[in-house]
């Protein structure tokens, strides 16, 4: 009961916008895990330089939604079937001048229906260790 009643209130503040939505509150779906994180972006300017959008991850046994937030509303910018879509790949930080704690999110296909690939970093070494591990259930 209380899995339906956080997925009833989480349902309140998704706005799926111009985004195919999905219908939350199914029978079955919970809440694994949800967060905040930066993905990594390029400035394609002169020198390219590296810039971060924050965004928020809601992770369901079913369905990883990726969403920015606005107040206390999250923006749904993507979302992909659990974990059939949704891969994870280790980065050679230091080679590679990322961020420690980064890792790249693969979406096979997503609700775009295009392959999708992101850089994200935590915020600490914990919490990349926690989302990788919850990333990389494959139920």
């Amino acid at each position: 009961m209380k899995q339906i009643e956080e997925l009833v209130n989480l349902k309140m503040l998704l706005d799926f916008g111009k985004i195919k939505s999905v219908p939350l509150v199914v029978s079955k779906r919970f809440l694994v895990h949800q967060g905040p994180m930066r993905q990594l972006t390029m400035e394609t300017t002169s020198n390219c330089k590296m810039s971060f959008i924050s965004i928020y991850l809601h992770l369901f046994n079913d369905l990883l939604i990726i969403s920015l937030k606005k107040d206390q509303r999250f923006k749904v910018v993507d979302h992909a079937e659990f974990p059939t879509h949704v891969h994870i790949e280790h980065l050679k930080t230091e080679a590679l001048d990322l961020p420690p704690d980064s890792f790249l999110l693969r979406l096979s296909q997503s609700q775009t229906g295009h392959r999708t690939a992101m850089i994200l970093v935590t915020h600490t070494r914990s919490d990349k260790e926690t989302w990788i591990k919850v990333l990389s259930c494959k139920q």
